[in-house]
């Protein structure tokens, strides 16, 4: 189950780069950069939200997921209790998936209010391309601020897991 392993590799991720932005002074970490959100928080916590939405609303059969409001995480602390409640409730959602459950159709609601039947591992999937996409914003934006990015590639994490 891949998909399930490269999900365990983006939460890696999540935690390395929630790791780098708390290093960051606040100011600069809910700066308006002009990406697809704002400031580094606001795709911070777009990312997290989409594990939620994804994973703990959609994969649940639950539509109607909760809207997030980026200015109440006016600390690093704030994102940082929001992260770890979404990936309980996702670890605990994720540890159920079988094989069989890969394959099962949910329906997908559109912002239109139209649904459409999706694999759950298309979903997770998607999931996965979501947040690297947003993550490469991460990357790019903290190059600007000439900062190292925590990157590791899937490989050197799967090496890593390895020797552990």
């Amino acid at each position: 189950m891949k998909t399930l392993k490269l999900l365990e590799y983006s939460q890696f991720l999540r935690h390395k780069y929630l790791e780098t932005l708390s290093k960051l002074l606040w100011e600069d970490v809910v700066k308006d950069r002009g990406a697809s959100f704002p400031s580094l928080r606001d795709i911070y916590l777009h990312i997290v939200f989409v594990v939620d939405a994804y994973i703990n609303y959609a994969l649940q059969g639950n539509p109607n997921y909760p809207s997030v409001n980026y200015n109440e995480y006016d600390s690093i602390e704030k994102v940082t209790k929001y992260l770890e409640q979404v990936e309980s409730k996702a670890n605990a959602n994720l540890s159920k998936v079988t094989p069989e459950e890969l394959a099962r159709n949910i329906e997908r609601k559109q912002k239109d209010g139209s649904t459409f039947p999706v694999p759950v591992e298309d979903l997770l999937l998607d999931l996965f391309q979501e947040e690297t996409h947003h993550r490469g914003e991460l990357i790019a934006l903290l190059w600007q601020m000439d900062v190292t990015p925590p990157h590791k590639s899937f490989i050197q994490y799967l090496r890593s897991q390895m020797r552990k």
